[in-house]
């Protein structure tokens, strides 16, 4: 609006510190003490109109012409350079802020960074992104493990047929001498002399038997290379089938480490995004605001241009002498007219006989004196009250 850039205008052009300035620079205060006092006379006898868009008008009222001229174009100078300077300052300052505002986020920016790296080093494997990877090889460690536990199944047990045959005579015996301990143990104490009899004879058989099965079982198995290569399998399908275990154990493990690891996984990230988002801004703002200021720079000749400076007026602006001797006349006429209007209402002669009855409303009019028109050379005309005067 036209009243808004209006008082925007005069606030800015009529701002103390510029008309200060100008004041200073042309000399006009003499003595420290009445600076305001300059300034504010100053500002009381100049003013701003705003012409069309992007023009206004500065003017200033001063009984010396030359000293007029000189307070307008130093003021219009002082506020083309006063602002040109500012709006470079701001767009300078713009650039430090979010130069400033970067050098706090960098460091910020490494440590979020360096903790999500960090992060994802420590728990390498049990991450969001290896879930699916890690279910693929416990499914696949899993099936491994069933397949080598048939398989040691089925070597032990044909290692078992094989070692049929290096069973010891002395078994059926052991056997029937454990029947006959626990039988008496049901009835009897175990101090009793039968129970520690038995007691006694199946020990001895049972060492004899564990004795005889040794030798034949190191025999059996010199003399049956199946056996020996039985052996050989089952032992590497154990070693193997620790590994799969121990494997399947970890990778289940990392399974289920991994719902736990995303969401802490998750936290870092967004502070790490959140941060690295800011700090693109910050990057793009910091572009923006230093071709802003290339521009301001650049453009600073172009942002004001003084169409037309202040020149020595021919003519006084005031007072209008035209305009004055034309009030004189109509306030003249107007007093002439005033004052022949009041003399005619004061006047209290009587003229005719309409105004003499209506002043004697009771007394009756009994003779009228008529006006004779007398012709030119008479003897009245000649001694009459006009003559003589």
């Amino acid at each position: 609006q036209v009243g808004e850039r209006l008082k925007s205008l005069r606030l800015s052009v009529m701002a103390r510190p510029i008309v200060r300035e100008a004041a200073t620079a042309l000399g006009l205060i003499r003595d420290p003490k009445q600076v305001d006092d300059v300034v504010d006379d100053i500002k009381s006898r100049m003013d701003v109109k705003v012409e069309g868009e992007d023009t206004f008008l500065l003017t200033y009222a001063d009984p010396n012409p030359e000293k007029a001229k000189a307070v307008v174009n130093k003021v219009a100078a002082l506020f083309m350079q006063h602002h040109v300077e500012r709006r470079e300052q701001v767009a300078s300052a713009t650039v430090a802020a979010f130069k400033a505002e970067l050098a706090t986020l960098q460091p910020q920016l490494d440590a979020a960074d360096k903790a999500v790296r960090e992060y994802k080093t420590k728990h390498y494997g049990a991450l969001p992104e290896q879930q699916e990877s890690n279910l693929r090889t416990l499914d696949q460690t899993t099936m491994e493990v069933n397949i080598q536990s048939t398989n040691l199944d089925m070597d032990q047990e044909r290692r078992r047929q094989l070692l049929a045959a290096a069973m010891s005579p002395l078994r059926h015996q052991e056997e029937t001498l454990a029947g006959q301990l626990y039988e008496s143990r049901t009835k009897y104490t175990s101090d009793n002399p039968e129970v520690k009899k038995i007691q006694s004879e199946y020990e001895r058989v049972h060492a004899q038997r564990m004795e005889d099965e040794k030798g034949l079982n190191d025999k059996v198995r010199r003399n049956n290379p199946e056996l020996m290569a039985l052996e050989g399998e089952i032992g590497r399908t154990k070693a193997m089938l620790s590994g799969l275990r121990t494997r399947q154990s970890d990778v289940r493990k990392r399974v289920d480490e991994t719902a736990k690891n995303g969401q802490e996984l998750a936290g870092l990230s967004s502070t790490y995004d959140g941060l690295k988002e800011k700090y693109s801004l910050t990057l793009s703002h910091i572009r923006d605001a230093e071709l802003a200021a290339g521009l301001e720079k650049g453009l600073a000749s172009l942002r004001f241009d003084l169409v037309e400076g202040a020149a020595v007026p021919q003519h006084p602006m005031s007072p209008n002498r035209p305009l004055l001797g034309l009030g004189a006349i109509l306030l003249a006429l107007a007093l002439g007219l005033g004052i022949g209007f009041a003399l005619d209402a004061s006047d209290s002669s009587i003229r005719d006989p309409e105004q003499l009855r209506d002043l004697t409303l009771t007394t009756p009019i009994l003779a009228v004196i008529p006006k004779v028109d007398l012709p030119k050379g008479s003897y009245i005309n000649n001694h009459g009250p006009k003559a003589e005067a």
